[in-house]
């Protein structure tokens, strides 16, 4: 199937991006393989991210740092350091996408892309890039004066409350995709190929408890498409005890049918053989350990 399919290799030069290789692809944990065509933009992968975000053309970005803090109830008097540890984990591992970032205090479409957390004594402390077509919503942003009322994040079963944003400079503002500080972002977080095979498809994943894979683990399963759902997934080596590192890979919808989850995904590599190993059907997947849901996979 795969080598009915012409594949191009196009460099990733910055986002407006003129042609790349497409794939539709179903074969990762669980080998099953439906492929479609190429589609049309250079760097597929952040086309992807920017269509999923539903990311303004034209738009305002500034980077920085703020801190949180999580409590166990809503009237904030007993830190969650249990929620917070796992939100940290959870951006360090799978970094984190916004397409409506606190949209209790700003316009609607504040996209914001979370890269990097750490505990700072009682805190979390957060990297960012936020992007909005609303200069209103990015000066109120960067404005130290800003209140952000305490939300409740069930994720995680903790209430949180944030504290100003620290923007490093002025909002800069370009139009259309071609030098997106935000897309630019996410390929240097990403560690993106200068030229790349870019593929997008499904797949399905079944979770067990046990390495044995005798008990589907369905709670740990829901949680995993529960996260990709709310906060994407982002893997700058993606499944690396099959391709080797450098296969990166975005994750940005699931679903649960039957007894499996099916992921939505767009997958870039440098490399033409993990293509044809990703896309090949034959293609076996060990089981491997998610320690973030407690599931084997």
């Amino acid at each position: 199937l795969v080598a009915q399919l012409q594949i191009q290799v196009a460099p990733i030069t910055m986002i407006a991006v003129r042609s790349s290789a497409r794939l539709a692809i179903l074969a990762l944990l669980v080998p099953r393989s439906c492929c479609s065509l190429p589609g049309t933009l250079q760097s597929a992968l952040l086309e992807s991210v920017a269509s999923q975000l539903d990311l303004s053309v034209n738009a305002y970005t500034v980077s920085g740092t703020h801190f949180a803090q999580g409590y166990m109830t809503e009237n904030a008097t007993e830190v969650n350091a249990e929620g917070m540890q796992a939100d940290c984990d959870n951006i360090n591992l799978n970094m984190k996408l916004s397409s409506s970032f606190r949209s209790d205090v700003f316009s609607p479409g504040l996209n914001g892309f979370f890269y990097k957390c750490k505990k700072v004594g009682d805190m979390n402390k957060y990297w960012f890039t936020i992007s909005s077509a609303d200069i209103g919503s990015m000066i109120k942003l960067c404005d130290g004066d800003t209140q952000y009322p305490i939300v409740y994040d069930s994720q995680h079963d903790t209430y949180w409350k944030d504290m100003p944003f620290t923007c490093q400079g002025a909002p800069s503002y370009t139009m259309g995709f071609a030098g997106s500080a935000f897309l630019e972002r996410v390929a240097t977080k990403m560690d993106l190929p200068a030229r790349a095979y870019t593929v997008s498809g499904t797949h399905f994943a079944q979770g067990y408890t046990t390495q044995d894979a005798t008990v589907i683990n369905a709670d740990g399963m829901q949680a995993d498409c529960d996260n990709i759902n709310l906060n994407k997934k982002l893997s700058p080596s993606f499944r690396s005890d099959v391709f080797g590192p450098g296969l990166e890979g975005f994750f940005y919808k699931c679903e649960k049918v039957g007894d499996k989850n099916k992921y939505w995904f767009t997958i870039t590599t440098s490399s033409h053989s993990d293509v044809v190993k990703l896309c090949d059907v034959n293609t076996t997947y060990p089981i491997v350990y998610d320690s973030q849901h407690r599931t084997y996979w």
